[in-house]
């Protein structure tokens, strides 16, 4: 099996050097090229440049080589007003479905540890007892585990700008670059560093309190023998007001396309999609 990654690695590898060859453009770690100038970028460029730091783009037509994404992490989560500890978290994303399962391991002040799954996909929300099993149906937390989705990863969100189109307005300010544009019901207001990377993503839903999600210290995080070249940040903090609500320090991802399915349970599909 290891054998046949290594061999998928080297493919890839070689595809991207023929890329890099024919004079690709370049955002961090090693690509080549400079990013034009900050004042000089419209949205395509821009879009570009935020899928090729994150190594996203991938072969001789550079396209976007990221269908499904996960990764594993330990923190804290404020839920309801509660302040937990997770341990065991997996993310698994599906972003054409979309579709999201939180898998973790969470206790409260009681320190109880209990395993909580929770699944947004499609036109549905609900939460499992195990991968697949027991579901009960939660069409109220759609919405807000949609945004998830879109937020809690790096790729996630320049998927969600690339989508916005024409919907999306781009700022130069100082050293960085100001990405605007609506997605999952909110609106989305994204800060990229020099290098191309995402640092911050304001999320505004109606009259509510901006929701600000950090990214910092990015890094190949694949395990050793399955390196991709594919950039992912090692601590992801969301906060609302004062309130910090999700802190999270990434251990590891796997960025080949892992298998994740989130198909809506028949009783899930019985009690209806969220109203958007």
């Amino acid at each position: 099996m290891r054998t046949k990654r290594l061999a998928s690695v080297a493919v890839v590898a070689l595809a991207v050097t023929a890329v890099y060859a024919q004079g690709g453009r370049g955002g961090q770690g090693g690509r080549g090229g400079q990013a034009p100038a900050a004042g000089a970028q419209d949205a395509k460029t821009v879009f570009y440049n935020m899928a090729n730091s994150l190594g996203m783009l991938r072969g001789l037509q550079e396209e976007d080589s990221i269908t499904t994404l996960e990764f594993w992490a330990n923190g804290t989560m404020n839920s309801g007003g509660q302040n937990y500890k997770l341990t065991n978290v997996r993310s698994s994303f599906n972003y054409a479905v979309p579709g999201l399962r939180l898998d973790m391991t969470r206790a409260g002040a009681d320190g109880k540890a209990q395993r909580v799954i929770e699944v947004v996909g499609g036109k549905y929300a609900w939460n499992e007892t195990e991968p697949g099993l027991n579901a009960t149906p939660l069409p109220a937390t759609y919405n807000d585990r949609l945004l998830r989705m879109w937020t809690v990863s790096s790729q996630g969100v320049v998927k969600a700008a690339r989508a916005a189109g024409a919907n999306a307005k781009v700022t130069p300010q100082g050293g960085t670059t100001i990405v605007a544009f609506p997605a999952a019901g909110a609106n989305f207001v994204v800060t990229l560093n020099a290098k191309n990377l995402i640092d911050k993503v304001q999320t505004t839903v109606g009259t509510n309190a901006p929701i600000e999600t950090t990214f910092t210290d990015y890094g190949e995080l694949n395990d050793a023998d399955y390196r991709a070249d594919v950039f992912f940040p090692r601590r992801i903090t969301q906060r609302q007001g004062g309130t910090t609500l999700l802190d999270l320090t990434v251990t590891r991802t796997n960025t080949y396309n892992p298998y994740v399915i989130m198909p809506p349970p028949e009783n899930v599909e019985k009690a209806g999609p969220a109203a958007k």
